[in-house]
C-alpha cells in the first residue's frame, strides 16, 4: 500500500505544460466536420436562445441541432447587460475539474467487485475555440448520427438541465482540440489513479456517455491509453458506443465496440449487422403497454429501483414482440437481471433486454452479448 500511495502522488505532481499551439485542422483533426463562427454570429445565437426561454413554454424553438446546446446559466454578461465574451471564452477553455465522469447507467453497473468511469463530450454540437487563431467553431462530434439525433438521451435530463456538465464537457473538448498531447497524458493519469484506489475491483471505463469518436486523432488516443494501462497489468475493461462504421470494422482487441443502430445510413451500410455487437433503440410502442405507470404516465418501480409488469405474463409478452419484430432467437433473449446470474459465454451468444428505468451497462461492457435493445426512455 505504501508503494501505490508513493506512485499515486508522484503520478498528482507530474503535469507538465505544453507549448501553446493551434488546432491542427489541416493535419491531425483534418476529419473534423465543423463550422467557423465570428464573434458576432454567437452572441446573436446565445442572444436568441435566451429571447427564446423568456417565451411561455408553448411557444419556445427548440434548440436546433446543427448548433451547441450551451447552458445559458453559464454565460456570463458585463456590468451593462451584454455577453462578456472574454470572460465566456476563459471559462469554457480552462482544464476540466475531472475528464472522467460517472453517469446514472454506469452507477448501476457497479457492484462489489467493479467500479465504473465514463468519458464524454457535448452531444451532437461542442463549442471549440481555437486558442492560438482566437476564432470559435461548432464541432460535430456526433458525425455518425442518424435517427438519434432527435431522442439523443445526451441532450435531456441532467446532462442539460445543469449548466455543470455543459461546462465540464466543453471544457474537455477544448482540451483535446487544442492539446491533445496534453489531453491524453491527463486522462491516462486520471484513469491511472482511479485503478490504483480501486485496485481489488474491475475498473469499466465507458467512451462516448456523450458524444462519439468524431476525429480518429480521439479513438487513436482511447486505444493507446487502454493498450498502454493493460500491458502495465491494470484490471481495466474499456469499451465504447459508437456510431461511425469505420472505426467498428477496424476494431480494437482492447476496447469492446458497441455499434448503435440509430447512425445514419452511410455509417450503417459499412458494416455487417450480423457479426457486430450493437445496440438498438426499441420504440415504445412495442412495450408501453406492458408496464405499471402512475397517475401521470412515469414508469413505476419497486423497492429495488426496477420497473413492474402490470401482469405475470408482461416479461413472456415482451420478449415475443422483441424476437418477431426484429429477428432475434427468443432462445438467446434475457433481461438485464438474467444477464447478470448468466456465466459468460462465447461471443455473441446473448441478447440483452435494457429497461427504460433500473438496469445497468454490463451488456455492452460483455464480449458474450450480441445486441443490446435499448427500450426508450
Amino acid at each position: 500500500m505504501g508503494d501505490t500511495r508513493k506512485r499515486l502522488f508522484e503520478m498528482m505532481n507530474k503535469v507538465a505544460k505544453m507549448p501553446l499551439d493551434e488546432i491542427d485542422w489541416k493535419g491531425e483533426f483534418s476529419d473534423v466536420s465543423k463550422t467557423c463562427v465570428n464573434i458576432e454570429e454567437l452572441k446573436e445565437y446565445l442572444n436568441d436562445r435566451i429571447a427564446n426561454r423568456e417565451l411561455k413554454p408553448h411557444l419556445r424553438r427548440r434548440e436546433p441541432l446543427d448548433k451547441p446546446h450551451i447552458h445559458l446559466s453559464a454565460v456570463p454578461f458585463d456590468d451593462g447587460g451584454e455577453i462578456d465574451i472574454e470572460t465566456f471564452i476563459t471559462d469554457i477553455t480552462k482544464m476540466p475539474n475531472e475528464i472522467l465522469g460517472k453517469n446514472e447507467k454506469i452507477k448501476k453497473s457497479e457492484d462489489n467487485n467493479s467500479i465504473g468511469f465514463n468519458v464524454g463530450v457535448p452531444a451532437l454540437r461542442g463549442l471549440v475555440y481555437d486558442i492560438e487563431n482566437k476564432r470559435f467553431y461548432y464541432v460535430n462530434t456526433c458525425p455518425g448520427a442518424g435517427s438519434c439525433a432527435t431522442i439523443c438521451y445526451a441532450k435531456r435530463g441532467n446532462y442539460i438541465q445543469y449548466p455543470g456538465p455543459f461546462v465540464n464537457r466543453t471544457r474537455v473538448l477544448n482540451l483535446l482540440l487544442n492539446y491533445p498531447e496534453k489531453f491524453e497524458r491527463i486522462l491516462a493519469r486520471e484513469i491511472e489513479i482511479k485503478l490504483l484506489k480501486n485496485e481489488e475491483k474491475t475498473v469499466n471505463l465507458r467512451w462516448n456517455d456523450s458524444g462519439d469518436f468524431f476525429a480518429n486523432k480521439f479513438f487513436e488516443i482511447a486505444s493507446r491509453i487502454t493498450k498502454t494501462l493493460l500491458e502495465s497489468g491494470y484490471n481495466l475493461k474499456s469499451y465504447a458506443y459508437t456510431k461511425m462504421g469505420d472505426l467498428v470494422n477496424i476494431g480494437d482487441s482492447n476496447i469492446t465496440m458497441n455499434f448503435s443502430d440509430d447512425a445514419n445510413k452511410k455509417e450503417r451500410e459499412k458494416v455487417d449487422a450480423d457479426v457486430i455487437k450493437g445496440s438498438k433503440i426499441v420504440p415504445p410502442k412495442l412495450f408501453d403497454d406492458l408496464f405499471v405507470k402512475d397517475k401521470r404516465g412515469t414508469y413505476m418501480v419497486n423497492n429495488l429501483g426496477k420497473m413492474m409488469f402490470k401482469d405475470e405474463n408482461g416479461l413472456s409478452k415482451l420478449k415475443d414482440r422483441v424476437s418477431d419484430t426484429y429477428g432475434v432467437n427468443i432462445e438467446t433473449l434475457l433481461t438485464y437481471d438474467e444477464l447478470l446470474e448468466t456465466p459468460k459465454g462465447e461471443k455473441n451468444q446473448h441478447n440483452v433486454i435494457i429497461m427504460p428505468k433500473g438496469d445497468g451497462d454490463v451488456s455492452a461492457q460483455r464480449e458474450d452479448v450480441k445486441t443490446t435493445f435499448l427500450l426508450f426512455h
